[in-house]
């Protein structure tokens, strides 16, 4: 709306503009009516009192009678849009522009207006010395829990490094998990969740499937992820098919002999139970179930890792044999977890302190809330920290098995959406903000035209 420069304006917009010159130009030449008939009026109120003095009246002293006469009582007839546009485009002398509407000073003043309203955004959203305290803490905290209890799944020798006797933590919780369920439940529950993806090698298989055996077919066989196991694994028990990704990347399916006659025509619920107790009755073997979604990196076949030059897929089965499994994801997603609760947590004490109402402070986007972009930009800032620690921790260690996967997906998982509010969001918020203030104003303009046009039109005018 600057002065300053060309505001290119929409149909509907120059068709306003174009009604409000009209108007304007309307009251301007009716003011100046108004003004004539006063000072008629002035003159003839002039006049009058000299006639009064010339025969010895004093004007103070006259008595007028009254009368009244009710002008109007109907409402006034009011026209149709299109009949006031086009009366408008009739009358004015050209396009209308905002300086026929306004003055400099007006358009500057209103310009001065919305820059405030864009620095009030911009202050509600931006970080605070708390904020970034609470941030810089939480990630801090993450990296230290992943950089000296976490470490990395115990191991031999891993791609020609040294030996590891890995991390307190994930050391601990593999212990807890492997203690889950005594020898004689995990054969309980392999007898009960038989199902046609859990070939150990290809023996008995009319395909071939390179590099298939007892320490890695879980992690070749999809129905074996955590994730991707509750649509593959559901749709080879459903189909009587084994699902899997030889060692050159490639996807092999094919038909497989049914051993357990009850998954002969099992509902889709009854076979995705059927997966998941299968999954528990993995979990706790000796190499356990894979880390969710990993077993589709042996899709990637490049890159030239370690002395042998491995491809990407090649590390990864190499990854799983060493350890690098579902319990320590586990154990790896503590980190993660922790900066969720610490700024989740700071986030609402904070926001309780400064006032807000319970609902407005809760750390979560409820259903048909407006959104906390300063709560996402916080968990981005924390996971930023803990991500880059991580990746110096690999840098330095030169070891894959350092690598905490579900703190990248953590990153990933905040780093899109706030690339998308920084590019793309954060403009249309400020946009819907600066308005929403404007409709507001609009609103109590609103109820004193409402007010005048009720005084004017619903009650009757009275002459004397």
């Amino acid at each position: 709306m600057s002065h300053s420069k060309d505001y290119k304006l929409s149909k509907q917009e120059q068709e306003k503009l174009s009604v409000l010159k009209y108007q304007g130009q309307s009251l301007h030449k009716l003011n100046n009516q108004t003004d004539d008939i006063l000072s008629d009026l002035e003159s003839s109120i002039s006049q009058s009192e000299k006639i009064l003095e010339r025969y010895g009246k004093n004007s103070d002293k006259v008595i007028v009678r009254q009368s009244y006469l009710n002008i109007s009582e109907k409402m006034p007839t009011l026209r149709s849009w299109d009949k006031i546009l086009l009366e408008a485009e009739e009358n004015i002398d050209g396009p209308a522009l905002m300086t026929d509407v306004l003055s400099l000073d007006e358009i500057q003043l209103i310009e001065q207006k919305i820059s405030f309203l864009h620095g009030d955004f911009d202050a509600i959203h931006r970080l605070d010395k708390l904020d970034w305290a609470i941030c810089g803490v939480a990630g801090v905290l993450a990296a230290l829990v992943d950089v000296f209890l976490i470490q990395m799944p115990k191991h031999p020798e891993f791609l020609g490094g040294k030996a590891s006797e890995g991390g307190p933590l994930a050391n601990w919780i593999r212990e807890k998990v492997n203690h889950a369920f005594s020898p004689e439940e995990i054969k309980r529950l392999e007898r009960e969740n038989w199902v046609p993806y859990d070939p150990a090698h290809s023996a008995n298989l009319s395909q071939k499937v390179d590099g298939l055996g007892p320490g890695t077919h879980r992690f070749q066989s999809l129905g074996h992820d955590p994730i991707l196991g509750f649509i593959f694994g559901v749709k080879d028990i459903l189909m009587g098919t084994f699902t899997a990704i030889d060692k050159n990347g490639n996807l092999v399916v094919q038909r497989v002999d049914i051993t357990d006659p009850s998954i002969i025509g099992m509902s889709i619920f009854e076979a995705m139970g059927r997966v998941f107790g299968h999954l528990k009755s993995d979990i706790a073997t000796p190499r356990g179930l894979p880390v969710p979604l990993m077993p589709i990196f042996q899709f990637l076949q490049f890159g030239e890792l370690g002395k042998q030059g491995y491809t990407v897929g090649k590390v990864t089965r190499i990854m799983y044999r060493s350890g690098y499994d579902f319990r320590h994801f586990l154990a790896m997603s503590i980190a993660p977890l922790l900066i969720e609760v610490l700024v989740r947590l700071g986030y609402f004490a904070k926001r309780m302190h400064e006032g807000y109402k319970f609902t407005d402070a809760i750390p979560v986007n409820l259903p048909l809330s407006e959104q906390q972009p300063k709560l996402h930009t916080m968990l981005f800032s924390a996971h930023l920290i803990a991500t880059a620690a991580n990746a110096g921790k690999v840098a330095i260690g030169q070891n894959p098995l350092m690598i905490n996967y579900p703190q990248w997906l953590a990153f990933f998982r905040y780093a899109i959406p706030q690339l998308k509010w920084v590019l793309l969001d954060k403009k249309n918020e400020r946009f819907q903000y600066v308005q929403r203030r404007i409709d507001a104003d609009w609103q109590v303009i609103d109820r004193d035209l409402e007010a005048t046009w009720n005084l004017v039109a619903m009650k009757p005018v009275f002459l004397i």
